[in-house]
């Protein structure tokens, strides 16, 4: 994609994500560690996104390619699948399943490809979205350390495509000032009320590996 072309879509992604929440009402937790997700209750929602909201965090992208190195933690990483990274929050985040594995979870035919995007949140983004995580972390005993938005879609012909059903691995490295004694999971929130603990799938006390799904979601990195 272009620039222009990706910053348009960056912004878009970036409003949208300011309304995950507006689905979102009261947001119960799984009350365990494992994978289990919570369906929540719906009410509007008043955030809105200003033009200086929705384009500031942009200024700087860093586009990754497919197959291309990625500082993640301070050590390099393969990420697979090309995308848009804004985060400045994490140590770097890479896409860690095969390209191929990618594809065939998303369902891709022909010249599609998978994409992804990247990006820092907190409440005054994401205000509801935050809420439900905030609520999940506490139901586990943790607390909420950093959070992002993700978008899991796909190209074609120089386009985006938004997609609901995949998924795909994503190593991420925890802020500079993280705990590392401490044990990392991950609180995904989904537009319609969907809340899902994700355990950290890696041994490394500076990383976490969690599976991102389709679609938008906020992830919320929690300590315990």
């Amino acid at each position: 994609m272009k620039s222009n072309s990706i910053k348009k879509l960056l912004t878009a992604t970036l409003a949208a994500a300011m309304l995950v929440g507006s689905t979102l009402s009261v947001c119960a937790s799984s009350g365990g560690n494992g994978g289990g997700t919570v369906e929540t209750g719906t009410s509007e929602s008043s955030s809105a996104a200003t033009a200086e909201e929705v384009a500031s965090p942009f200024e700087a992208v860093q586009f990754v390619s497919a197959g291309g190195s990625v500082s993640v933690a301070g050590t390099a990483a393969r990420n697979t699948i090309a995308g848009a990274i804004v985060v400045h929050s994490l140590q770097g985040a890479a896409v860690t399943t095969p390209l191929a594995e990618v594809k065939a979870s998303l369902g891709l035919t022909g010249s599609q490809t998978p994409y992804i995007i990247v990006f820092d949140t907190d409440a005054k983004k994401s205000n509801l979205a935050m809420n439900c995580v905030n609520t999940a972390a506490e139901s586990l005993g943790g607390t909420v350390v950093t959070s992002i938005n993700v978008t899991l879609g796909a190209k074609e012909n120089g386009k985006f495509v938004t997609l609901a059903n995949g998924s795909t691995g994503m190593v991420v490295g925890l802020p500079k000032n993280a705990d590392t004694s401490k044990t990392y999971s991950v609180v995904c929130v989904q537009p319609g009320g969907v809340v899902t603990i994700l355990n950290d799938q890696d041994s490394s006390p500076a990383t976490v590996t969690f599976a991102v799904k389709a679609g938008l979601g906020t992830y919320g990195i929690v300590a315990k």
